[in-house]
């Protein structure tokens, strides 16, 4: 397989990152917002094929009924694959929503790259990166992954008339091992893998949609867009090629909720 997969982080106000935290987390360290915009190809599981992701992160700590996790909470991503969309939201816990992604617009001799996101007619959000440099070597980690959990909030609602009777499922997954079992934090293994990463400078714009434009996720792409970009902390791209295995989400577990 191989991905292309550029993050920009920005510091937003503290506030409006916790008021998007289900039960049991709370916000950990600065109030830094990470976005990812990537394009994995050449996936073995779809027999060749790929797709367009974007998703949203940000530091936390989690506490549950056994253990507690610091890491980083992704509230939503968008995918350009239903098939990706319903193994990931359904089996793994992923917050999955559609997406129409364009290629990749990648050019390196001018230290350039850019991608965007859309659904239907609207484009609902767009980023690039310029002056980018390459590392020489580069530590071979994706983007942001500074280590601890990465977290997702598996809610799946109960069927019942206008949704009075709550949740079916509602509890946090992670990839990280347990506590004492001396597991890795995650399954990906780029050991096999060839890696290039890039530094530079990044923009990124969430286009605020309305109802007509976006008519079941336009409050969200309306959050992001309230998460007020104060400061760009950082921008990178990486590319890396190698086994489709490697980057399997096959150990993703139930965290119980306190």
């Amino acid at each position: 397989m191989t991905a292309q997969w550029m993050k920009v982080g920005y510091r937003t106000e503290a506030a409006k990152l916790e008021a998007l935290l289900p039960p049991g987390f709370s916000l950990r360290g600065e109030p830094i917002v990470s976005i990812s915009c990537a394009w994995f190809k050449d996936l073995y599981w779809l027999a060749g094929r790929g797709y367009g992701i974007l998703s949203v992160d940000f530091p936390v700590t989690y506490e549950g009924k056994t253990e507690k996790l610091d890491g980083a909470l992704c509230p939503i991503i968008w995918e350009g694959s239903p098939d990706a969309i319903m193994t990931g939201r359904e089996e793994l816990g992923f917050p999955k929503m559609f997406a129409r992604f364009s290629d990749f617009h990648w050019d390196e001799a001018a230290g350039r790259a850019a991608c965007d996101a859309s659904w239907f007619e609207h484009r609902f959000f767009d980023v690039e990166l310029t002056n980018l440099v390459e590392e020489e070597n580069p530590i071979k980690q994706l983007p942001g992954s500074g280590g601890g959990a990465q977290m997702y909030y598996k809610y799946m609602p109960r069927t019942s008339p206008g949704g009075r009777d709550g949740s079916d499922i509602a509890y946090v997954t992670t990839s990280a091992a347990p506590a004492g079992s001396g597991g890795s934090v995650a399954n990906i293994n780029f050991d096999d893998f060839e890696f290039r990463r890039w530094v530079g400078t990044g923009r990124l714009n969430w286009h605020r949609a309305t109802f007509e434009q976006l008519p079941l996720s336009f409050h969200i792409v309306n959050g992001m867009a309230g998460l007020d970009i104060l400061e760009v902390t950082d921008a990178e791209m990486v590319h890396f090629t190698g086994p489709g295995i490697g980057i399997a989400m096959n150990s993703q577990r139930v965290v119980e909720p306190a």
